[in-house]
């Protein structure tokens, strides 16, 4: 029997290492991978940087401010008109 997990992977990759001087830096990004069996769909965005130098390792989060702006805006219009519903039954 198949399974979802047979179809539906999600996973964090890390990137090609890019060494300078100073630093390594290695991208990080999470893949949302869909498989059918006539092809698949890939969908992959930034998470992090992660920031070598030495034996010190720091991590550095990406924040995806277009998505934000797209959850706020989604939001905004799902609650306004709730709002506005709300506001006409009392003044009624």
């Amino acid at each position: 029997m198949t399974k979802l997990t047979d179809f539906i992977e999600l996973k964090t990759v890390q990137g090609t290492a890019v060494s300078t001087p100073q630093h390594t830096l290695i991208p990080e990004s999470q893949a949302l991978i869909i498989k059918f069996p006539f092809g698949g769909f890939v969908w992959q965005r930034p998470t992090a940087v992660l920031v070598q130098n030495g034996a010190q390792s720091e991590r550095h989060p990406i924040v995806d401010v277009t998505r934000l702006a797209t959850i706020s805006l989604m939001a905004a219009s799902l609650l306004i008109p709730l709002l506005l519903r709300l506001i006409k039954k009392q003044t009624a």
